[in-house]
Formats: structure tokens, C-alpha cells, sequence
């Protein structure tokens, strides 16, 4: 093998190659950054939980090739590369066209300096890229989804979530079976989202949001043919997102679902039950639910069904909580022995995972037991624990205190009050940002949502239309300094036109924008180039739109969701208040409904984000058009 400089220099090649505009930052398991820092513990862990699970290729296909694909990656990265390389070409004996799994036998063929064979496999992945075939590309994106989300999943993370996306965007011409699999995934990422919402209290216009794309999403995947075990899963999400916040109902926040109006939780978890009685997961999930909603000995039996078929974690860790419950509404002094219980089965769910919330319960169980030194040995481990998703560790701070109060120890006590005000204010400010970076403008894109591709433009030349695309082949760029040649129309400001619009179509607005400039001979203001740098985004809007004659808004499905669009809109229609003169030029650039801030306005629809000539000339008359203030 050679040097580290020519094996660095390789990997920027590769992964150049792999960043194409075909598949995207795809990449694969040995090459994706989120997989680098994972701790030799890590992967022990994730292989002691993977390696016996089956499934079926023609069942699910997708959820098939990813397990696969990480067994092999675990293998390599725990150095039984020969053991690795056999799990690889095994699913390439299945899936000879799989992605990910090519691109893992190319790096371990390029490592062992076996250059023959590493250019075979390089030659079949260019060939399979080439393709565009939308199943293989899908399944790709997948598997990276699927793989970060399982060393992210009891982690405050959703760096999966694109991935996962983009699955679902790329696969229009694939059969409904096989993208229940990707929907019902998405689901589970925003339920996931949702919880965390929850838990740190975010606001109910995030947490609605939320509730409804999830329930979408389950819903989607009931209504198609797919897996029965995903569709009865589906129905249990949907009657857990309801449990998370009590005055959810589907008919305010779906009023066009009607199959599911008059459906509460309970209904829910029977659908799932009757479509998939034996299904261990939904067992233990449904009785987890049940624990909270007090039917314990209906939740005993669906738990213990559960860990009859899978002796997993989750059913361990949701026994605890049965019994730990069951003490607590067993009187004033309790049953012992449901405490005995609990301990059991909370240190059963420590031997298969560590994770904060076994530990926190764990430790109150102690606690309630008399032993409080051990209870506090407990919450020290839990604190320390960075798994800590689906639980509030403020919890664990404020049990620590009690529990130091009952020792004495008033300065410790009120210490751990405090590290819980610390905590909660935390949680706040993670699901503030949670939110921010779901809804934002652009935060945390991973350059899917922009796509181009998503949007079925038209790129070729029509007669009578005017194409914005082309400018893509224009030999300037679409961001830079302001065309020279370039004088503005109106002397009384600095812009001649602001443009708003969502990150999701910058790529669209940003060739439009230049269009406009080259073609019309006007200057616009646009975020990436006008913007102060430093300044505050709130700030830069207003003075830009401000120091512009014209705003033009794009307005499209996703714009009207836009926090910093509303943002940009409502600054724009008060400052046409102040003018007496036309400034505001909406365009819709794909169908959604219109804001009713434009539902008396006239504005220029675009077709597959071209415009005819007319509407061209029309714009370009009013942009260039004479203020009277000029």
C-alpha cells in the first residue's frame, strides 16, 4: 500500500467521484465521516445487537442490504477484514448492483494494494452511477440513513434525517413495497424529533408542525401495499405521537384524513394488534403505551410476549417502568416486591444497552429501596452517560438532590437542584434549535432539499418560453460582484430589486437572479452577496428590502413555511405601505395556496419554472419601471 499522502490523495478522489450530481455526498460505509470517531465499545455494542438479526431480502429489500452493509462494516472496523469482505460480496450475490456495497469492496481492494480488483469494482460502481437508476440510488441513501441513525438513535442527533429524504424524493418509479420501507423510516425520524420537541417544551406551532408531516408519513405507509409489520408499526407511532401531547386529535391537525378523524390513541394500538398480533416489536411497544395509560396487566402480558420472542432492551427497560409504576399506585407503603422486580429488569436493559435513563431509574429504584449510596453511585453513572435520548435528564438531578437531602448533605442537594434548572434550560435550548433547524433557512441542509432534480424543471428551450436554466450554462457564475456594466434604474436607492425566497429553491432564484441582472440590466440584493457580514439576518432583511425600489417574493410550497420568508414578506408589504407606488411583485414559482397577503395582488406564475416571453417582458417592464419618488 502506499504512503499516507497518496492514500489521502486517493480518498479525495474517490469521494470527488462519489460527489457527483447523480448520487450526492453518497460515499460509502468506510468513507463517510459520521462512521470515522466511532470507539472500538461502540462497535462492540452495535455488533452484539446486529449479528444475529435476520431478514429476508424479498421481504424487505432495503432494510436487508443496510443490515448487510453494517455487519460488514463492523467486521472491517474490528478488524476481521476477511470476514467483512465475504459479508460484502454476499450481498452483492443478491443485489449485484448495490452502491454502497461496492464502494466498500473498492476501499478494502485499494488498502490491500489489490489494484486489479479495486478498479473492477471502481469500473461497476461508475457504471451503476451512470445509470441514474432510481431503486439503486434510493437504497443507497437509505443504508447511509439507516446506518448513522443506528449509532445516533439514543443521541439528541438527526443527521440521518436528509438521507432518509432523499430516498423517498428519488424513487417515484419504484414500487409502493418497497418505499413503505423509506416512509415508514422518515416517520420514525420525526416522531423521533417530536419527543425531543416534547420534552424540551417547544412551541405548540413546532410541535403541531411536527405531529402532522409524522402522522403524514404513518399514515402514508397504512394506506399503500408494504409490509403488514410496518403498517401495524405505522398505526402504533401514530397512537404514540397522540399519547406525547393529550390534545392532539387528527381532525384539527389532518382535517383532509378523514380515515383517521375519531381515532384516539387506544384505537390506534388495536389497529396495530389486529394486523400484527405476534410482532415483537409491536408488542412491546404497545405495551409500553399501556403502562402509562394504567392498563398494567394488559401491559405485563403484551411485555412479556415481547421478550418470550426477543429479549430486548426496550421490553427489559419498559417492564422496569411497569413495575417501578405498579409500586407506586400499590398505596402508600407498596409492594417490595414490585421494586424487586423493577431492579431486576432495569439491570437486564444495563446488561444490553447503557443508557441514562436505565441508570436514573435504576437508581430511584434504589432509593425506594433504602439504599441511597447506591442510588447516588446511579445518577453519577447517569449523568455521565451521553445516551440520553427519550428522557429528561433534569429528572436524574432533581432525585440526586432529594436524595442527598435525605442524607444530610443540604450543600449537595441544593447544588443538583441546580445542575436540573441548568439542564431544563438546555432542553429548551436544544429543541429551539431542533426547531430552528427543521424550519430555518437553510440551516442544516445537507444539499438534497435544493435539488434541482427534485422539481421536474424544465431545462431544454421551449418556443415562447424563457429559460431560467440555461443561465446555468452561462459563463458567469450565478453569486458574485454586481455586473459591471450595470447602472441602477432608480437613484433614490441602492438596490433596484430585493429578492425573497426559500432556501429549498436558492438554486432556482440564485440562476433567476443573474438572468434578471445580465438580461434586464438591473442590480439586485441578494442574501449571499449583499448581505453584512456579522449582521444580524433580521437586520440585513430589513435594510436591504429598505434600501429597494422593487421585492420580488417567490412564492412556492415551501416558502409559505418558511419562518424567514413570513419574515421577509410581512417587512415587505409594511414598507409598500410607505410608498406610493407599486413595489411588491409576487411569483409563484411552483402551485401552492396563495398567502392571503397575495390574494388581491396580481402576480406571474411560472410553468416548470420557466416563464412565457410575455411574462418575462412584463416583469422586466415592472422592475425597470420609474419610481415616483424618481
Amino acid at each position: 500500500m502506499g504512503d499516507a499522502n497518496t492514500e489521502s490523495d486517493y480518498f479525495s478522489e474517490i469521494m470527488e467521484m462519489m460527489r457527483s450530481d447523480i448520487i450526492g455526498e453518497q460515499g460509502c460505509h468506510l468513507t463517510w465521516p459520521e462512521l470515522r470517531h466511532l470507539t472500538k465499545q461502540e462497535l462492540d455494542l452495535s455488533w452484539s445487537v446486529v449479528k444475529g438479526r435476520k431478514v429476508v431480502f424479498t421481504e424487505l429489500p432495503s432494510y436487508y442490504c443496510a443490515i448487510v452493509n453494517l455487519k460488514g462494516f463492523l467486521r472491517y472496523r474490528l478488524e476481521d477484514e476477511a470476514v467483512a469482505e465475504d459479508i460484502f460480496r454476499d450481498l452483492l450475490a443478491v443485489d449485484a448492483r448495490n452502491i454502497c456495497a461496492l464502494g466498500n469492496l473498492a476501499v478494502i481492494c485499494y488498502r490491500d494494494s489489490r489494484f486489479a480488483e479495486h478498479e473492477e469494482y471502481l469500473d461497476r460502481l461508475r457504471t451503476e452511477i451512470a445509470r441514474r437508476d432510481p431503486l439503486s440510488r434510493a437504497r443507497s441513501y437509505y443504508d447511509r440513513a439507516h446506518t448513522i441513525r443506528h449509532f445516533e438513535q439514543d443521541k439528541r442527533k438527526f443527521t440521518y434525517i436528509p438521507y432518509i429524504k432523499k430516498a423517498i424524493e428519488i424513487s417515484k418509479s419504484v414500487t409502493d413495497r418497497e418505499k413503505s420501507e423509506w416512509r415508514f423510516d422518515y416517520g420514525l425520524a420525526l416522531y423521533r424529533k417530536d419527543t425531543q420537541l416534547t420534552v424540551g417544551k417547544a412551541s405548540v406551532a413546532i410541535l403541531e408542525s411536527g405531529f402532522r408531516d409524522a402522522s403524514l408519513c404513518f399514515h402514508e405507509v397504512i394506506s399503500n401495499v408494504g409490509p403488514v409489520g410496518y403498517q401495524a408499526l405505522s398505526w402504533t407511532f401514530l397512537g404514540i405521537l397522540l399519547q406525547n401531547q393529550p390534545s392532539r386529535t387528527f381532525e384539527v391537525t389532518l382535517p383532509a384524513v378523514t380515515a383517521l378523524h375519531g381515532l384516539n390513541a387506544v384505537d390506534c394500538f388495536e389497529q396495530a394488534l389486529e394486523l400484527a398480533p405476534l410482532h415483537p416489536i409491536v408488542l412491546r411497544r404497545v405495551g409500553s403505551e399501556m403502562t402509562k395509560l394504567k392498563q398494567f396487566d394488559r401491559a405485563r402480558t403484551l411485555l412479556e410476549a415481547s421478550l418470550r420472542q426477543e429479549q430486548s432492551w426496550f421490553a427489559y427497560r419498559h417492564r422496569g417502568l411497569l413495575n417501578l409504576s405498579l409500586y407506586e399506585h400499590s398505596g402508600s407503603k407498596g409492594d417490595i416486591g414490585y421494586l424487586k422486580e423493577a431492579e431486576k429488569d432495569f439491570k437486564e436493559a444495563l446488561e444490553r444497552k447503557k443508557v441514562h435513563a436505565d441508570y436514573s431509574d435504576l437508581g430511584y429504584v434504589m432509593y425506594l429501596l433504602g439504599n441511597r449510596r447506591a442510588a447516588v453511585n446511579q445518577y453519577s453513572c447517569a449523568v455521565k452517560c451521553p445516551r440520553d435520548d427519550f428522557f429528561n435528564p433534569a429528572v436524574t438531578h432533581r432525585r440526586w438532590a432529594r436524595c442527598l437531602r435525605d442524607m444530610g448533605e443540604a450543600k449537595g442537594a441544593r447544588f443538583q437542584e441546580e445542575k436540573s434548572k441548568e439542564v431544563e434550560q438546555a432542553l429548551m435550548q436544544g429543541a429551539k434549535r431542533i426547531g430552528e433547524k427543521f424550519i430555518g433557512h437553510g440551516a442544516g441542509c445537507q444539499g438534497f432539499e435544493c435539488d434541482l432534480e427534485r422539481f421536474n424543471y424544465f431545462s431544454e428551450d421551449r418556443r415562447g418560453f424563457v429559460n431560467i436554466l440555461s443561465e446555468e450554462q452561462h459563463p458567469l457564475s450565478p453569486i458574485g460582484d454586481p455586473l459591471s456594466f450595470l447602472t441602477k434604474r432608480h437613484a433614490d436607492y441602492k438596490y433596484d430589486f430585493f429578492i425573497s425566497f426559500s432556501h429549498i429553491d436558492h438554486k432556482w432564484a440564485l440562476l433567476f437572479f443573474r438572468k434578471l441582472e445580465r438580461e434586464v440590466e438591473i442590480r439586485g440584493c441578494i442574501r449571499y452577496r449583499d448581505y453584512e457580514c456579522g449582521g444580524a439576518i433580521s437586520t440585513n432583511i430589513m435594510s436591504s428590502i429598505r434600501k429597494s425600489a422593487k421585492i420580488v417574493i417567490i412564492i412556492s410550497p415551501d416558502s409559505v413555511t418558511d419562518q424567514w420568508c413570513r419574515f421577509e414578506v410581512n417587512h415587505a408589504l409594511a414598507e409598500s405601505l410607505k410608498r406610493d407606488y407599486v413595489c411588491v411583485i409576487p411569483i409563484m414559482l411552483r402551485p401552492c395556496n396563495i398567502p392571503a397577503q397575495f390574494e388581491l395582488m396580481t402576480f406571474i406564475k411560472c410553468q416548470d419554472g420557466q416563464f412565457t416571453v410575455d411574462d418575462w417582458y412584463r416583469l422586466g417592464k415592472g422592475l425597470r419601471k420609474k419610481t415616483n419618488a424618481t
